[in-house]
């Protein structure tokens, strides 16, 4: 199933890249790059996220509803992690806050670029975070293991088994 992930991440990629870019130059007022790649780059957003979706379900129908996004990005390092959550928090404030920084509102065409851009870069780092998850979490899962060695489920902070603590997994091994 992972090499069916690879082209819809490396897309996820691009269109966050052309996006964060987009983003930008609407920070700085220029809207030509948004006016004229919008058609696409929500085009692009559609594909990825079919399988994001597909992909989410798979990663997180054993977990429960309050777990669903520590389940799906378990794969990710930390780093990553972070970043997403930073990002997702800076385009929600920016969403209402850009409009109030630069005045105008949302009729002014540079405001819908700058928040509509940021929205866009938000749903793209979500698929590319999902489905970069979902390619190293058997490395992940795997390895798991209580202190005396059985196995454990991937969110377990103990063992099913003996009810021992689940080992810490070395910085080297969680930040891929």
């Amino acid at each position: 199933m992972a090499v069916l992930i690879y082209p819809f991440l490396a897309l996820a990629a691009v269109g966050f890249v052309a996006l964060l870019a987009i983003h930008c130059t609407a920070l700085f007022g220029a809207t030509y790059l948004f006016e004229h790649w919008l058609k696409f780059l929500v085009f692009g957003l559609f594909i990825v996220w079919l399988p994001t979706v597909l992909v989410m379900g798979h990663l997180t129908r054993e977990f429960k509803q309050k777990d669903i996004w520590r389940a799906a990005l378990r794969g990710c390092p930390q780093w990553l992690r972070r970043s997403l959550w930073i990002l997702l928090g800076y385009t929600w404030v920016g969403f209402f806050v850009f409009p109030m920084i630069y005045g105008g509102g949302m009729d002014l065409p540079a405001n819908k670029a700058r928040s509509m851009s940021g929205v866009l870069l938000a749903f793209y780092s979500i698929a590319a975070c999902v489905l970069y998850s979902a390619t190293r979490v058997s490395k992940v899962d795997g390895g798991r293991r209580c202190v005396n060695g059985h196995g454990v489920s991937p969110l377990a902070r103990y063992c099913e088994e003996c009810g021992a603590p689940v080992q810490a997994v070395s910085k080297a091994d969680s930040d891929h």
